[in-house]
Formats: C-alpha cells, structure tokens, sequence
C-alpha cells in the first residue's frame, strides 16, 4: 500500500503545480502602455473597445479576473451637416454609457483625434454613467470635407474618437472608432 502511494501523491503534487503555473501564466497575455494589462477587448471593422487596468491590480488583490467596469457602449455615431451650404458638420452619439457597480464612475471622456478632448463628464457616487445626446444638443463641430477626403469618393471627412471611462478602483474601459461625415460641395 505504501509502494502505491508515494508515487500516487507525488502525481498529484505535480500536477497541482502544473495547473497552479498555467493559472500563473493565464493572468499575463494582452500587456498594454503605461504599465497597463488589457483584460477584455473587442473589435468589429475599425472600432475596438477595450478593458484595462493597472498592471498588477487584480493579481495582487487576488479578484477574479472578470472586470467590474463595463464595455463603454456608444452606439449610432453620427456625423451630421445641418446645412448643405456650409462646411459645417457636428458629430454626435445616440448615448453613451457605463456601469462600474460596486464601484464608482469617476469620469467619461470625449476626445476626437484630430482636436484633442471636447468632453469630459465626471461622475459624483454614481455606480453608472449615462449620456444622452441631448447633454451635447449638436455634438461638436468640424469640417465636413471635401468629397474622397475620408478614402470615400461619395463621403467627406472621417474623424477618430477616443471614449475613455475610468472607476474608483481604476480599471479604464475605452472605445475607439471612426465618424465618417457627409462631404461638403461648395
């Protein structure tokens, strides 16, 4: 009896240890910037959204390792040019919004590519953030652009954003996409 369970424990110590190794390893794919760990990221075309958090975060604190701040979701981008007469568009979104429950949104915010930051929303004990495309009655403003200048010949410019949101415990969620808008024909 004894002669089999020696080897028998021994088996189980190593594997044990294998499978504590890979969990090991599991926790370190998707190293993003700034000392940065992606822990969830999505992609449809040319938009991503992503989750990160600071590297070491939820490793140390021994979380699981399902994120507690939400996808930011932003859906229908719109770019829109009120009057055909001038070079004068407004991008704008249907909403914007972000749940972090238990912890706290501390802020949401906007920034085109080509301009820098056009919005900042900050958040007061609020486990979510919702934005409604009525906080920005007409979005903001940009050149609509000549026909082709987005690589469409029928459409005008295309503008990048970055919609950022980050929680009391410092885990970030982002989007990034394109609004393409109609082209301005003088």
């Amino acid at each position: 009896m004894r002669k089999i369970f020696i080897p028998l424990a021994l088996a189980v110590f190593l594997l044990l240890s294998a499978f504590g190794a890979l969990q090991v390893a599991r926790g370190q794919i998707l190293s993003g910037q700034n000392g940065e760990v992606m822990i969830n990221t999505e992609s449809q075309e040319d938009n991503t959204r992503q989750i990160s958090a600071p590297e070491g975060t939820l490793l140390e604190s021994g979380a699981s390792d399902q994120p507690l701040i939400s996808f930011i979701d932003s859906p229908t981008v719109a770019c829109v040019q009120p009057d055909t007469t001038k070079n004068e568009c407004f991008i704008n979104w249907y909403y914007m919004a972000v749940s972090a429950d238990p912890n706290y949104i501390i802020s949401m915010t906007v920034t085109l590519n080509d301009f820098g930051f056009v919005s900042r929303y900050n958040g007061f004990f609020q486990t979510s953030m919702y934005v409604p495309n009525t906080m920005n009655p007409q979005g903001f403003q940009v050149l609509c652009g000549a026909p082709g200048s987005s690589g469409d010949p029928k459409w005008g410019a295309g503008y990048g954003y970055t919609i950022r949101a980050r929680d009391s415990a410092n885990l970030k969620s982002a989007n990034y996409g394109t609004a393409v808008c109609p082209a301005y024909i003088p």
